[in-house]
């Protein structure tokens, strides 16, 4: 696994980022698409609009937008810098996370002040365990 320093540049779904990743030595990735490794969030697109799984999958969605924002910066860490079949990078994210939204959750790693987004939703009841 590597680590890196990233910027969040949108919020496509529950599981799915586009980031800038800050690969050292002024080098930059610009506009990298990354979905979440281990978890699986339902679907917003390509199902049927208000349909069981679009309301689950809207309620992951907003939950990420609620507590990640443009260019907020976070740590990716990247599973053998591996992509899976859409060409996206699979990641587990760190993120600066308001303390009352991690109250009452456990088993949430940890790097510093950073919180493990996959492991909140895991512990929401958001996104489900899932290994590709």
């Amino acid at each position: 696994m590597y680590q890196y320093q990233a910027v969040i540049q949108k919020i496509i779904d529950g599981d799915t980022f586009e980031i800038d990743i800050d690969l050292g030595l002024s080098i930059w990735v610009h506009n990298e698409r990354i979905r979440l490794f281990g978890v699986d969030t339902p679907e917003v697109y390509g199902v049927k609009m208000g349909s069981p799984e679009w309301v689950l999958g809207n309620k992951a969605s907003e939950f990420v937008k609620s507590v990640l924002h443009q260019n907020d910066e976070i740590i990716v860490e990247t599973v053998k810098d591996k992509k899976e079949k859409y060409g996206r990078y699979l990641a587990v994210v760190y993120a600066k996370i308001d303390a009352g939204i991690l109250s009452g959750l456990t088993g949430i790693r940890a790097l510093n002040e950073f919180s493990c987004v996959n492991d909140v939703l895991v512990a929401k009841g958001l996104a489900r365990v899932y290994m590709i």
